[in-house]
């Protein structure tokens, strides 16, 4: 049985299950969102309004609106798999689980993403390529990019205070969702949006794999900050202006007000630390 969240319409046959946003429901069909490759490949001929992530994210203007684009994200595989098998997965649910929990955590106050639609196409047997379709935060930008940009646009002083401020902006954000129940499943930086015009506003993006519950853990809200701190020593390494400064201020951030808060952050620093030194260390060998 497919779960429809309020607000929603599923639409189902022998080729397709797309969940539909009610009140978007005529002018998404009538512009054809039933075949979602058709809709990218025309918006990338254009070669503008281009998200990059795991592959090029297309906005496309919504027929019927003079304002509101949509963001059609494409399931793609990674690692090494991703050769052999480029968008093909098994089974049904998977847009329609992430459409259903990003539904949910927009509803109890998380800032993210409004779904417009969820679409599984069918391939093979129980095979099928994944789409999930977004509106689109035009002011936004990934937290790895408005770094980037603001390190080159400001001086010294200015970038160091500006980034403490969002770093600690972010940590808030990410503690919020756990507070209400949220694991994110890929917690990292180019999940996060900032918006340009208003670096306060934080959006938290892309919750496949992600979970909710009545109560996360202090496990589990240690995992996934871990994941969002090793993330910004990786990308560092890459030139992103990050220092292990800003590890500390981003986990003093989301522990303060703890009975245990030092002792949560030094052993969280101590598990980064482990963790990317491992890391490392399998590379290396990996490449000689």
């Amino acid at each position: 049985m497919i779960n429809v969240p309020p607000g929603y319409t599923l639409i189902e046959n022998a080729l397709s299950i797309i969940i539909v946003r009610k009140d978007y429901e005529d002018r998404l069909t009538k512009q054809g969102i039933h075949n979602p490759d058709r809709l990218i490949d025309l918006a990338l001929q254009d070669k503008k309004d281009l998200h990059l992530g795991r592959g090029a994210v297309p906005s496309i203007p919504i027929e019927g609106s003079l304002e509101e684009k949509m963001v059609i994200r494409k399931y793609l595989r990674g690692g090494f798999i991703r050769f052999l098998n480029h968008d093909v997965f098994w089974g049904l649910k998977r847009p329609l689980r992430e459409l259903l929990i990003t539904v949910e955590a927009f509803a109890k106050g998380i800032p993210t993403l409004e779904v417009l639609s969820a679409i599984s196409i069918k391939t093979r047997g129980p095979f099928y390529r994944g789409y999930l379709i977004t509106k689109e935060l035009s002011s936004f930008t990934d937290l790895a990019s408005y770094l980037t940009a603001l390190a080159s646009s400001s001086s010294k002083e200015m970038f160091f205070k500006k980034k403490d401020g969002i770093l600690k902006s972010v940590a808030e954000t990410v503690n919020l969702m756990h507070d209400r129940g949220f694991y994110h499943g890929d917690l990292n930086l180019k999940n996060i949006l900032i918006d340009n015009l208003n670096p306060e506003k934080i959006c938290i993006i892309d919750w496949d794999k992600s979970r909710s519950k009545e109560r996360l853990t202090r496990s589990e809200k240690s995992a996934n900050v871990r994941r969002f701190c090793r993330s910004m020593a990786k990308l560092s390494r890459y030139g992103l202006p990050l220092t292990e400064k800003d590890l500390m201020i981003f986990l003093e951030t989301y522990w303060q007000g703890t009975e245990t808060a030092s002792q949560e952050v030094k052993r969280d620093l101590q598990r980064i630390r482990l963790s990317l030194a491992l890391r490392s260390f399998f590379w290396k060998k990996l490449s000689k």
